[in-house]
């Protein structure tokens, strides 16, 4: 079960370094922009979720964020970087147990904390695609 919590981490840590290969510092489209931003804000509403399982019982979580605003690319970058790196921290430190708490989620269903990791890094893909897709053009 750990190995499956270190590969979420691994790709959340991957995405970085990927998009900066793809020329991510060296844009200045809006749309890759919005994309970063995006990812970025969805990472720090994760945390606060996270955190908020962690420290109550079965809380009710906000649902994630469906727009990020962004400044220039470097200030996109750095927030990017800040967001993701706060993010891996937290989550190379919780245990088996903490990766298992639940909380309701926005649609009122139960989710675990691995369960709502796993919906980060989806959508994160599915972003991720979409940037490096602008880039490549």
């Amino acid at each position: 079960m750990l190995d499956a919590f270190r590969e979420l981490i691994d790709e959340l840590i991957g995405a970085p370094q990927m998009l900066k290969d793809a020329g991510l510092e060296s844009t200045s489209d809006p749309a890759v922009l919005a994309s970063a931003a995006l990812v970025s804000v969805r990472d720090l509403a994760l945390i606060e979720r996270i955190q908020a399982t962690l420290r109550q019982d079965t809380p009710l979580l906000k649902a994630p964020p469906d727009f990020g605003s962004h400044g220039t690319t470097a200030e996109t970058v750095a927030e990017f970087d800040r967001a993701r790196g706060e993010l891996v921290s937290l989550l190379m430190n919780l245990t088996l147990k903490e990766w298992e708490r639940t909380a309701i989620d926005w649609n009122g269903r139960e989710i675990s904390v691995a369960d709502d990791v796993e919906q980060h890094v989806e959508f994160e893909e599915d972003q991720i695609e979409v940037i490096l897709s602008a880039l490549q053009a």
